[in-house]
């Protein structure tokens, strides 16, 4: 499983009843095409960007963490740009050595503080 299949499977986990076909519906696209993405094998190039953007819509995520998902299960992995700060590596490393109960409640933050910052801006995604 790809790093973008991967984190299609943990929303799903993450939110009980939905679906490919929820997620297509609010991304725009269709639910085979998601079903696609989340099952294909081997995925050798990046979904086009306005996939990758309908993907970030479906989910409720911040497109860079789909953009960056989809570039490591196309084999483009690395450090983004944006772990380019101390902070950011500091967190990265941190997430290296959690185990994983406390790794699942960091993640159930996130989501939680990334969508309290959606909301407070009206619904735009800081990307």
């Amino acid at each position: 499983m790809n790093a973008l299949q991967q984190l299609i499977a943990s929303y799903l986990a993450d939110n009980p009843g939905e679906n490919y076909s929820t997620i297509a519906r609010r991304a725009g696209m269709s639910r085979s095409t998601v079903y696609s993405i989340a099952n294909k094998e081997e995925r050798l190039q990046t979904p086009h960007p306005e996939t990758v953007r309908g993907l970030a819509r479906g989910m409720n995520m911040l497109e860079s963490v789909v953009k960056a998902a989809a570039g490591d299960a196309a084999g483009y992995g690395g450090v983004s740009s944006e772990l380019e700060t101390e902070r950011a590596r500091l967190i990265v490393e941190a997430v290296k050595h959690l185990d994983q109960e406390r790794l699942e409640a960091l993640e159930r933050r996130a989501r939680y503080l990334l969508a309290e910052m959606r909301e407070e801006q009206g619904g735009d995604r800081p990307d």
